[in-house]
């Protein structure tokens, strides 16, 4: 007993001496010019050569060697810092980095990856894509990385990996935003100059996140500048914008709109789709952070956005309104030199209105969803090689479907209002990041979520439990190349029924239920990364393998109309796609770009029927160059092709009393034909003005937006004719921006 309690002390002297040696650097890293936080930025120690990236709030925590240490921060796009440090203690190490002039020269595009069919994107590169109206657009941008496609021809509603627009976890400062698109999908509710940068996420979803089986988009909107007051604004063709932003006694604020008039553009343009529409929109983002001291930060974020649209050459006698709003409050906290705690109240909304004065019917349609969300995320930094990041959250989901009243006094329609319906979501989640072997990196966990649905009269109440494991393995022989396999189950909880490619206020978001279960996807995915001349070229390629059960759809001749028992309208099944990427990028330079190719394939089975999906197009080709030439002119260019979307038309006809009839084709018998388009911008910067000028279209292709079949006229029921709707030709627009 005397030995062994020896042997104890000594071990605990050994323990506290090897301790001793190591101290804890913390800190956070910003922007010089606006003190906005940095994530992903690389801490490196020269002398041990240990290193990390900071968090998604510019957070670092690395233990070292007591003593004299040289400590450095690198970013793309930022001048390198580099300081040596003599340590006896924990110390704390604020880094802010002073952009790199050689932006001036050249738009450096993607940045450091932390996993497997990740993309990042900032501001810069979405803007210098040329796109309709010179309006930079965040869901146009992601249509030109490998495994995203557009749903439809010139809309901007994604398809990731064959899985459809709405299985897409879009957030917007953690909130999230049911339904990103303005103007019937052609553009985004994201305002390019409120956002600091966004993360895709197609192969290995961070646990974090739950709640949509298809991909991770989050949108992160810029703090403000805390440094200097700056005001902005820009005239275009389609949108004007304002920006106001600056420093505040503890913090920053930032405060930007938009308002889009591009009904009085599409009249001009002379495409099949335009018949003096009406069609406007704005949206309005809002932001401030205070410092509370050195631990402890407030955030508080705003958004509110809305559409008007009256577009009788598609949808005769109707008109449109929807809007999305979100609210976030987080308070981000230091518990300590190795744990910071993030906790969010969240809040999203979204609303629609459909108003008819056809057919003598004259009736309003209203739908509504709200989302209310309290979580907390735990990061704790064991050492250099473990870190582990652990949370709650508890979600409540609800959701008026639809509700109809009288459009005028004129109108004989009876009121009605379904039922609303609510879901309970709570979820519980950790994850591991291991290095070992000093080239290998593990980073896996689970997710827990708990699915509560209350009873209605057609159904009881029930509760699912969905656990979502999720494991990504990388292999870096070098500091080039880098190989990764991962696992990711991820499960959705609410489900859209639509009948529309582009989303309509006809769509449905429905939770699950006793008749709906929660759809489930799991996914392989093996990829291989390669840098090469010190960074300046990149190449990856990665092959998945996607499979989803319980994905709904439309029974033949569903009655979707005001039926509060819509579960029995529709069928379960699953969903399989599979597919090759590739990707090459010039990184740096005067010229910079990407090229993407995705072969994919996709489909559905449901009851028993297979399928192709309208995003099954196995072929999808995109191009992005942009040129920087002198001090003041850039170029860009962007070119695409993809197979056609799948259509049902008919492939036969008959005729009784005088009258045609159709044979329709199984569900999406048909491809349209191929989509391809050339875009051109350039752009002229001078002092703090700058003028931008696109073709968008430039050799006037007419690709089909829609397709379907009628009768040559509304007076004659014995002749047939297939109807394509084109969306534009040529489009030029010009912007003007400037500061004040």
């Amino acid at each position: 007993m005397k030995i062994l309690s020896l042997y104890l002390c000594f071990l605990f002297l050994c323990l506290h001496t090897s301790f001793a040696q190591n101290v804890i650097v913390r800190g956070r890293v910003t922007d010089a010019k606006t003190g906005e936080a940095l994530s992903d930025a690389n801490i490196l120690e020269k002398n041990s050569s240990i290193g990390m990236a900071t968090n998604a709030y510019g957070l670092y925590s690395i233990t070292i060697q007591a003593g004299r240490c040289v400590l450095q921060c690198s970013m793309l796009g930022y001048t390198t810092w580099s300081d040596t440090l003599q340590l006896s203690d924990n110390a704390v190490v604020d880094i802010a980095l002073q952009p790199n002039d050689y932006l001036l020269k050249g738009v450096e595009v993607v940045g450091a990856r932390k996993h497997g069919g990740q993309f990042m994107l900032d501001a810069k590169e979405i803007q210098a894509l040329p796109v309709v109206g010179g309006e930079a657009d965040l869901m146009k941008t992601l249509q030109f990385l490998p495994g995203v496609q557009s749903g439809n021809e010139g809309a901007n509603n994604i398809s990731v990996r064959g899985s459809n627009q709405w299985g897409n976890l879009v957030l917007l400062d953690e909130a999230v935003v049911y339904n990103p698109s303005h103007v019937l999908s052609f553009f985004s509710v994201f305002n390019n100059d409120a956002i600091q940068k966004v993360d895709l996420y197609k192969s290995y979803f961070p646990l974090k996140y739950g709640g949509r089986s298809s991909s991770v988009i989050d949108v992160r909107m810029r703090e403000g500048n805390s440094k200097e007051r700056n005001r902005s604004a820009s005239l275009g063709l389609i949108a004007s914008k304002v920006l106001l932003e600056g420093p505040l006694k503890k913090g920053s604020y930032l405060v930007s709109g938009r308002f889009g008039y591009p009904g009085a553009t599409l009249s001009l343009l002379g495409g099949d789709l335009t018949s003096k529409p009406q069609m406007w929109f704005y949206d309005v983002n809002a932001k401030v952070n205070m410092a509370l001291n050195d631990r402890n930060r407030l955030f508080f974020s705003l958004y509110s956005g809305g559409d008007h649209t009256v577009f009788n050459k598609l949808v005769k006698d109707y008109g449109m309104d929807w809007g999305n709003a979100t609210a976030t409050v987080r308070w981000n906290h230091i518990l300590n030199d190795r744990t910071n705690v993030n906790t969010s109240a969240v809040f999203s909304n979204y609303y629609y209105k459909y108003k008819s004065l056809a057919d003598g019917l004259q009736y309003l349609w209203k739908s509504d969803m709200q989302s209310y969300q309290l979580k907390s995320d735990w990061e704790t930094h064991l050492d250099n090689s473990l870190s582990l990041k652990t949370g709650v959250s508890a979600h409540y989901f609800t959701t008026m479907p639809g509700a109809v009243t009288r459009a005028n006094e004129d109108s004989n329609v009876m009121p009605s209002r379904l039922p609303r319906k609510m879901l309970w979501d709570m979820g519980l989640y950790a994850e591991g990041e291991y290095k070992f072997l000093s080239r290998f990196q593990l980073n896996a966990g689970i997710r827990l979520s708990v699915l509560h649905a209350p009873g209605s009269s057609s159904y009881g109440a029930k509760t699912y439990v969905v656990p979502e494991p999720r494991a990504e393995l990388a292999y870096m022989p070098d500091a080039s190349s880098r190989f990764t396999l991962s696992y990711t189950q991820a499960a959705q909880s609410i489900h859209m029924l639509s009948n529309s490619s582009v989303g309509i206020p006809s769509d449905m978001w429905i939770p699950a239920n006793a008749l709906l279960q929660p759809s489930v996807m799991r996914q392989v995915a093996l990829g291989y990364e390669y840098h090469f001349s010190q960074r300046e070229y990149t190449l990856s390629v990665e092959a998945y393998i996607r499979k989803m059960r319980h994905v709904v759809d439309y029974a033949e001749d569903a009655n979707i109309f005001q039926n509060d028992r819509i579960e029995k309208e529709v069928e379960s099944g699953t969903a399989q796609g599979t597919g090759l990427e590739f990707y090459f990028s010039k990184n740096r330079g005067i010229l910079t770009g990407w090229l993407s190719y995705t072969l994919s394939r996709a489909r559905n089975k449901i009851n028993g029927e297979e399928y192709k999906p309208v995003y099954d197009r196995p072929h999808n080709l995109k191009l992005f160059l942009n040129w920087n030439f002198g001090s003041h002119w850039s170029l860009s260019s962007t070119f695409s092709y993809a197979s056609g979307m799948n259509l049902t038309l008919p492939v036969g006809k008959y005729y009784f009393h005088q009258a045609v009839f159709y044979i329709y084709s199984g569900r999406n018998g048909y491809r349209a034909p191929s989509f391809h388009q050339l875009d051109l911008s350039t752009t002229y910067r001078w002092k703090n003005r700058s003028l931008s000028l696109s073709v968008i279209n430039a050799y006037n292709r007419r690709n089909v937006f829609s397709m379907y079949a009628g009768r040559d006229g509304y007076s004659s029921f014995s002749k047939s004719r297939i109807y394509k709707l084109y969306l534009y030709g040529i489009v030029p627009s010009l912007t003007y921006t400037f500061k004040f």
